[in-house]
Parts: structure tokens; sequence; C-alpha cells
């Protein structure tokens, strides 16, 4: 597995961050991604981990759904950051 982390500053209105997580999960899902998890981190930023059944697949997708996400819904990508999973607790 592969995970990426995103955060994201957006206008203060989680419920728009929300809609669009909800709007680009088939197309990223489509492309390999197999988990997704938001963590609101501040009154104006979120964090997004993203789990992708390979890096090859993360990679020949996540570009496009970043500049996607950020083009529709005003949210800017301030920083990411991603590897292979190493650990995983249940």
């Amino acid at each position: 597995m592969f995970a990426t982390f995103t955060d994201w500053e957006f206008d203060g209105n989680i419920e728009t961050a929300k809609k669009l997580a909800a709007d680009f999960w088939p197309q990223m899902k489509a492309a390999g991604a197999t988990d997704f998890r938001g963590t609101k981190t501040g009154p104006k930023s979120l964090r997004s981990m993203t789990l992708w059944k390979s890096k090859e697949e993360c990679e020949a997708a996540l570009d496009k759904i970043r500049a996607a996400g950020s083009a529709q819904s005003g949210m800017k990508v301030v920083e990411t950051a991603s590897g292979y999973l190493e650990i995983e607790l249940d």
C-alpha cells in the first residue's frame, strides 16, 4: 500500500471540503485509491490521507485529481507527503 497526505487551505466552510471529497472519491477509487480520510486541522485547513493500491497508480492519478480539486473548489494545496505504508494496526 502507498499513502499520500495533502494539507489544504479552504474558505473555512468544512461542508464545501466534505462535498469536494465525496465528489472526487469515485474518480480516486477508479484510479486505485482504497481509503480516504480527512482531518480538520484548523479553522481553514484540512489534511487528507489517501491509501492507494500502488505507488504507480497513485502517481498516474494524483496530480490531476489535486489540480481538479483546487480548480473546482478554490481549495489550495499547501503541502504534500507520501510513502509506503509500513505499519498498520487494527
